[in-house]
């Protein structure tokens, strides 16, 4: 619990509203749960200041206009100031103060303040860290560990060495232009029955919460960002990447070695085929290929019309007579090089789809 008046101390801000008001929690400007103290962080996040229902915001002085809110306006966003707020936040949020190994068995590590449910068992390695609630019948493989504030549902499994709840790869500028990164106090929320497969990563929110929906599987091998919202029962196959802010909804199937660009909406039931590189949002139902990622059946018309204009192409090397002159090659050789640029060959595909 902490006073607007403590925080624009901290911030070397200055209040305009209500100094007094209390704040329990650091939220983000999007949270749909009233209360709260939130950051402008980028320029980008002042388009969200007008719909915010945080009780504070830390920001520049112009967003007073923008809303009801009351402000701590600062000059300029200073890394360290922030950092210094969060990490506060966060050592009090998680009881990073009071450490401590509560454990019966010598082989698993379980930090203070933590609640576990009835039916779970933990293989040697495994790390539990403070605060974290873990639901009943869960089962956590050897060298698996479980960061500060991760919320595990029931019926869940988790396989070896695991990284559940590291730090977001969120970065800012300093004075110097150095990144320096954000301090991350939100959590890793994982629903009843998924099933975490080994050497999988997972970050958690910078503020906000990574959430891993219900009934979802993840292979080996899988990388998935801070902030990123899984919906229930998605299947993600090993070597999928995916970056911070996407939101996944419900029944997602991604295949090996996809990536998904950050802030972007996967629709309910969109397949998204190995090795595709996902740079737009997409509606529900989609089916994706390829790099950049498209509709499969746009991507199987243009690989088509490519195989017939390399046809073509080579059909004409093949008529070029072999007596011909040696300005009459170079010529031919000037043409073949005109017709192979970039505008040109795309401007021959769009006619072959035609």
């Amino acid at each position: 619990m902490f006073t607007v008046l403590e925080v624009a101390k901290w911030m070397n801000g200055e209040v305009l509203g209500d100094g007094t008001q209390t704040l329990h929690r650091i939220v983000e400007l999007t949270d749909p749960t009233p209360g709260g103290l939130a950051i402008v962080r980028q320029p980008a996040d002042v388009k969200n200041v007008a719909a915010s229902k945080a009780d504070a915001i830390i920001g520049p002085e112009s967003i007073a206009s923008k809303t009801q809110a009351t402000v701590i306006a600062v000059k300029s966003v200073d890394v360290a100031a922030i950092n210094r707020l969060l990490t506060w936040y966060k050592v009090n949020t998680y009881r990073l103060d009071d450490q401590g190994n509560t454990s019966s068995n010598p082989d698993v590590y379980i930090g203070k303040h933590t609640t576990i449910g009835e039916g779970c068992y933990f293989m040697p390695g495994v790390r539990i860290m403070n605060g974290v609630t873990i639901g009943k019948n869960v089962a956590i493989h050897a060298n698996t560990v479980i960061k500060e504030g991760t919320v595990i549902g029931d019926n869940v499994t988790i396989d070896s060495n695991c990284s559940i709840g590291n730090y977001s790869f969120e970065y800012l500028n300093d004075a110097k232009g150095r990144y320096v990164r954000l301090e991350s106090i939100g959590r890793v929320i994982i629903g009843d029955d998924v099933e975490i497969g080994a050497n999988n990563t997972i970050d958690r929110g910078t503020i906000g919460n990574t959430v891993i929906g219900e009934g979802t599987k993840i292979d080996n091998h899988v990388q998935i960002g801070h902030d990123v919202k899984i919906g229930k029962h998605c299947l993600l196959i090993s070597q999928v990447g995916i970056a911070g802010w996407t939101t996944l909804e419900d029944r997602v199937i991604v295949h090996g070695q996809a990536g998904l660009a950050g802030g972007l909406t996967i629709g309910r039931g969109t397949l998204i085929k190995g090795q595709a590189g996902v740079t737009r949002s997409c509606p529900a139902g989609s089916v994706l290929t390829g790099y950049p990622a498209r509709e499969h059946r746009e991507f199987l018309r243009m690989m088509g019309a490519l195989k017939k204009l390399s046809q073509r192409d080579t059909s004409s090397k093949a008529t070029v007579s072999q007596t011909d002159t040696h300005s009459a090659q170079e010529s031919a050789l000037a043409a073949q090089d005109a017709a192979a640029s970039p505008k040109n060959v795309f401007s021959r595909i769009k006619q072959l789809l035609r």
